[in-house]
């Protein structure tokens, strides 16, 4: 069964099958996963204690934990505030190197 891609929300580019597969939520390729890391990663994980005790009893039944994952917009605007300035000062860079005529 082939696995489908979609594209970076950030570059577009198609995401690597690979990755996909192993991360079915992702939204980013690889590059920019690495880059997100330093604002927190692509997600975030919290748990909640499950409790089976009854409604409004003081016995303390708890049972298991579930996580839950959840995009890191946060991370993912700081990201792409990030590149914006990155390629707004590359434009000026570039227009004051380029002769005038």
């Amino acid at each position: 069964m082939p696995i489908k891609t979609r594209p970076c929300e950030i570059c577009r580019e198609l995401i690597e099958p690979e990755r996909v597969e192993a991360i079915p939520e992702t939204r980013l390729c690889t590059e920019h996963a690495k880059m997100i890391a330093r604002y927190g990663g692509e997600f975030t994980l919290s748990s909640t204690q499950e409790s089976l005790g009854k409604v409004g009893s003081l016995k303390k039944n708890y049972g298991g934990i579930t996580p839950e994952k959840t995009r890191n917009a946060k991370a993912l605007e700081q990201l792409r505030r990030e590149l914006a300035e990155a390629i707004k000062a590359h434009r000026e860079e570039v227009e004051t190197d380029s002769p005038t005529s």
